[in-house]
């Protein structure tokens, strides 16, 4: 096959798959541009809400105290961890049963709810929508038949999630078929500098091919980062094969809760020796931004506490510290270099996809990439409306 066929089999093809999953890129990039700095905004929301039930309070109640004022305030479920951070008008979170935070002042242990329930609930949609395609996640009721089997019904969730997923693998191969067709046919510097500058001069056609140019090039690598770890995690085979080049395999997915568990009294939680596992782990990580205090219902088992210096995108900088009851002595230190290659891997592909792995700059960076991909679907499509319609000479109602 000659270069010229290739290109031309390369550049009707990538126009296709453009067309096809355009829009549902389009929403994974609006969807992820607002939610760049989601941490950030429900921060400066629930703090706040901090300052202003502060009522002259400034010192941050210690974890047994604040388990006492929790526990006059019947919470119901199973508490799990007590969750600090180093900043004295962040709310203390506590978790109950799977991942159900309930907030509470953290001088005072005035019981705040859900905290920015509308934020929070804004950003839980953005996700639905970015994830699945929804505006709300319902789980779904399963039906046992007559012959005993229990068959789950499909949702548009899962419809939703495999469309995007599609749409994810289908970015990587419009990526790669457009890093392709971005090299001039003819490798001269005036060629290359029409696909690597921008031109304010020009209009129609050539400004729209020439921003979809160079906008493809210089965020080809930021974009590869996001769309391949969001296909890791979109799909289980891409995620089993990553643990399978590692020679490891994927570990399997926690089943949910089942009636009879959710259906037990909660345990009674041991409070005494908080305070002093909380001053061994300030003092293992004097720099500590965040801390999460398991909440222990067996004596006959040590404290865990996980410690971090870092914002919550830094796998790497999280330790668990296992104390010893009667002596508060760290008896194990389980940071990320005690885990598999494949997990540490893994682990860091989430916060990869978000940017906040890198912090700040992390995230900003992110956020223009979702900037660059909405560019390059409108240049897209505003390419193939030229092309395949208005210079064709259609009239408008067939256009239309």
């Amino acid at each position: 096959m000659s270069i010229h066929k290739l290109r031309r089999f390369l550049f009707w093809g990538h126009l296709v798959v453009g067309v096809t999953v355009g829009l549902l890129i389009l929403i994974l990039a609006i969807t992820g541009f607002l939610m760049s700095f989601e941490t950030q905004i429900i921060g400066a929301v629930e703090r706040s809400m901090v300052r202003e039930r502060t009522n002259g309070r400034s010192e941050v109640l210690a974890p047994e105290s604040m388990m006492a004022l929790i526990e006059s305030s019947n919470i119901k479920g199973q508490p799990s961890s007590l969750n600090y951070t180093n900043h004295p008008e962040d709310p203390v979170i506590l978790l109950v049963d799977r991942g159900n935070q309930q907030l509470f002042h953290p001088a005072s242990g005035e019981f705040l709810g859900k905290g920015a329930t509308g934020t929070r609930t804004f950003f839980q949609t953005v996700l639905s929508i970015h994830r699945w395609l929804t505006f709300s996640t319902p789980r779904p009721e399963t039906r046992k038949p007559s012959d005993g089997t229990i068959r789950k019904p499909i949702t548009w969730k899962e419809i939703g999630g495999n469309l995007q997923a599609a749409a994810c693998l289908g970015f990587l191969g419009l990526l790669t078929s457009g890093l392709l067709l971005w090299i001039p046919k003819k490798l001269s510097r005036p060629a290359f500098k029409a696909v690597l500058l921008p031109n304010p001069r020009l209009k129609g056609r050539a400004r729209d091919w020439t921003w979809h140019n160079l906008t493809g090039f210089w965020a080809a690598p930021l974009i590869f980062a996001i769309t391949l770890t969001g296909l890791i995690m979109a799909y289980p085979w891409a995620n089993q094969l990553l643990f399978r080049t590692f020679g490891e395999q994927a570990p399997l997915k926690r089943g949910s809760a089942g009636g009879s568990d959710q259906e037990k009294p909660p345990a009674a939680i041991l409070t005494t020796g908080l305070d002093r596992v909380a001053e061994v782990a300030r003092n293992e990580m004097p720099d500590w931004k965040a801390m999460s205090l398991e909440l222990p219902v067996n004596d006959s088992k040590p404290y865990s506490v996980t410690v971090t210096d870092a914002g919550r995108g830094r796998p790497d900088r999280r330790v668990k510290l296992l104390i010893d009851r009667k002596n508060f002595q760290i008896l194990t230190r389980e940071g990320f270099d005690k885990l598999s290659p494949a997990t540490r891997l893994r682990q860091s592909i989430r916060w990869t996809h978000t940017g906040e792995i890198g912090g700040l700059f992390g995230q900003l960076l992110a956020a223009l990439t979702c900037l660059a991909t909405m560019l390059l679907i409108w240049t897209g499509y505003a390419l193939t409306w030229r092309r395949l319609i208005k210079n064709r000479g259609l009239p408008s109602k067939v256009a239309n």
